[in-house]
């Protein structure tokens, strides 16, 4: 080898410009990215609309009964129920932009910069979506079937016992909606649907799954500085206080925040699972699996 070959400086990695960011190698034709996901995306959005429609137009399946009485304003009923209606300090749109939202520019800024492939970008999008899709269509059921009342119903409800009018159960105090409310019917509606927060799940759902996928790429619980700890608990102190805020508007009870947190945790896991060949194994969990 001569002196020449020996001094030769080492050649130059490529350069990354904005292309090679965002280029995928290996990406399908549209025909075959087609033919492998349909089912999911279908399933995705079916289970988006089925969760719209029973929110927007499913009344409350069983009805919700109350106790109204002289001088309930100073009893307990009046303190679990009576809270001041108030504006939502983060609305359902903006709240389901951004557990939506966020969590996807995040995975697709991490894959892009990381030189991620096609899969490995659909993989990531496609665990996202399933988690929120699953976790709105679960909690749109409970609200259907179970629901409950919201911390500010009686102020929305405005009862008014008709004279000569009873009740039924002990006392005959306890009454429905439909027998002493005097507000609007679509609010009154609204505020019967307390259980699970939709909130809590959506939040818990896509940041939770957003928090998997960040350890996951880069190995936060496998001895890591502590810098990555802050980056992995980021996601779940976004998803709490989207949740948290549904109690101090009095919308939602701690009960109905903490069921709808633990909703959107579990289906983030699974779908977490579903798409990577390990949620916590840090040999394997950031390896998509095989379509």
């Amino acid at each position: 080898m001569s002196d020449i070959e020996l001094n030769k400086p080492p050649p130059e990695k490529p350069r990354r410009n904005l292309k090679s960011l965002i280029s995928l190698p290996d990406r399908p034709t549209f025909r075959t990215f087609i033919r492998l996901c349909w089912l999911d995306i279908l399933t995705q959005l079916l289970c988006t609309g089925l969760a719209f429609l029973l929110y927007k137009l499913a009344p409350p399946l069983a009805p919700k009964h109350f106790m109204v009485y002289p001088g309930m304003e100073r009893s307990g009923v009046a303190m679990r129920y009576g809270k001041p209606y108030m504006k939502e300090y983060i609305s359902t749109l903006v709240s389901a932009i951004v557990s939506v939202l966020v969590p996807l520019l995040v995975l697709l800024a991490v894959e892009a910069i990381r030189g991620g492939g096609f899969w490995e970008v659909n993989s990531a999008i496609m665990g996202l979506c399933s988690a929120l899709a699953t976790t709105t269509v679960f909690q749109a059921f409970l609200k259907f079937l179970i629901g409950g009342l919201r911390p500010n119903f009686l102020d929305i409800c405005q009862p008014s016992i008709i004279h000569g009018y009873s009740g039924i159960g002990y006392g005959n105090i306890w009454h429905t909606p439909e027998d002493v409310c005097t507000g609007s019917p679509k609010d009154i509606r609204e505020a019967q649907m307390s259980f699970p927060s939709g909130h809590s799940s959506a939040a818990f759902a896509g940041f939770g799954f957003l928090a998997l996928y960040l350890n996951a790429k880069f190995k936060i619980l496998a001895q890591a500085p502590h810098w990555k700890m802050l980056l992995f608990v980021a996601p779940w102190l976004i998803a709490t206080l989207l949740a948290a805020s549904k109690v101090v508007d009095y919308w939602h009870h701690w009960s109905d925040v903490i069921a709808g947190s633990i909703i959107g945790i579990l289906m983030a896991h699974v779908a977490y699972r579903m798409v990577y060949r390990g949620v916590y194994d840090a040999r394997v969990n950031h390896l998509p699996r095989r379509r």
